[in-house]
């Protein structure tokens, strides 16, 4: 049912490494590997699914264009998306405040185990 698509043909490269740090691992923070989370929506009423990738470091979030047939362009730095957490947990998109277009709302972990920033 499902097809690998190689990430040279889509253009997505996004990936979560979890860089050591002080403190924060699976014995104090029970999600550790749980990943920062994605939502898809449409952010520019295009039509077509966007994707946004959220990513357990600082600035590593990205937001993926769709430009149809399983192609995507990387937005990330043009949009201002990129994200300035320590650690992102989640992400949703949602027409936040009424205006007809998608936000991206990014929920993170803050003022715990030496972790900054705040939800985005």
């Amino acid at each position: 049912m499902f097809s690998k698509i190689n990430p040279i043909t889509s253009n997505i490269s996004f990936t979560n490494e979890l860089k050591e740090k002080d403190g924060i691992s699976i014995l104090y923070y029970l999600y550790y590997y749980n990943g920062g989370g994605v939502a898809t929506g449409d952010i520019n009423n295009d039509g077509l699914i966007d994707i946004y990738f959220t990513a357990n470091s600082t600035g590593k979030n990205k937001l993926y264009l769709n430009k149809g047939d399983f192609k995507f362009e990387d937005i990330t730095d043009k949009s201002g998306v990129k994200g300035i957490s320590d650690w992102c947990s989640g992400v949703t998109m949602a027409d936040v405040n009424a205006d007809g277009y998608l936000d991206i709302y990014v929920s993170t972990v803050s003022n715990k185990y030496g972790l900054k920033g705040h939800n985005e």
